[in-house]
């Protein structure tokens, strides 16, 4: 197992028989992952900022770089805050940090951290490896009415916009006034997606019968073939939900 794990760049050390693995977050979807690996009892340690109170009293407390070992208790991710918050009872830091105390570990984007387990469970080694693929999403989401679009790429954690459109698709009584097609500036912008982050599959959904609408300007038979229709209640990011 350890060999097979540390073929993957983000695995920067690993020793199961101690129980010890660090890796190096570099996206959303690696805090999402480690969500999912660490929980409480585990142990995690790195290097992070703590507020020190120098020994004079007149001075105001520091915020300085520290290494800390904790024992975690709660884990939070939020992809709105591109955040994963491990807090916990320090176990081991410098002699200006009092032992017992709590600390929380603002994990981000390329942030490097040690998580030690009394035992590791299957399901979070296999996660581990998973997240150290780097695997890339095959699926795209848009979202649109006859005025507005959402297209976004499905995320572990959710989703990521990647493009918001707006327009109008030419109404029959204005057939002299000529007009962008809007549908097919949205066909046009999956396209481009598909073809940058290699998609095999696009879920297109709308509020009643703009999908279909939209599917007849669509003569791309290989887009064709890659999209599932879906009703959503409206063109935002809610219909995305």
């Amino acid at each position: 197992n350890v060999f097979i794990l540390a073929l993957y760049m983000k695995l920067l050390y690993s020793n199961l028989k101690k129980g010890e693995v660090r890796v190096l977050a570099q996206n959303l979807d690696d805090l999402w992952y480690l969500s999912t690996i660490i929980e409480p009892k585990d142990i995690v340690q790195g290097k992070t900022l703590r507020k020190i109170k120098p020994l004079s009293q007149a001075s105001e407390a520091i915020k300085k770089p520290v290494f800390i070992k904790l024992e975690v208790e709660r884990v939070e991710f939020s992809k709105y805050t591109s955040i994963l918050r491990v807090s916990g009872v320090i176990k081991q830091a410098p002699e200006e940090v009092p032992l017992g105390s709590y600390h929380t570990f603002n994990i981000d984007e390329n942030t490097a951290v040690t998580i030690i387990k009394g035992q590791w469970l299957k399901y979070q080694l296999d996660n581990l490896k998973e997240a150290c693929q780097e695997k890339k999403s095959a699926l795209l989401i848009c979202v649109h009415d006859r005025e507005e679009a959402y297209i976004a790429l499905f995320k572990k954690y959710g989703y990521e916009v990647l493009a918001h459109m707006h327009g109008e698709v030419q109404k029959k009584r204005e057939e002299n006034i000529k007009k962008e097609n809007f549908y097919l500036s949205i066909i046009n912008k999956i396209k481009e997606y598909v073809e940058r982050h290699k998609i095999k599959q696009v879920i297109l959904a709308s509020p009643a019968f703009w999908k279909e609408d939209l599917m007849k300007e669509l003569k791309d038979n290989e887009l064709k073939q890659k999209i599932i229709l879906a009703t959503c209640s409206s063109a935002t990011k809610n219909g995305i939900e």
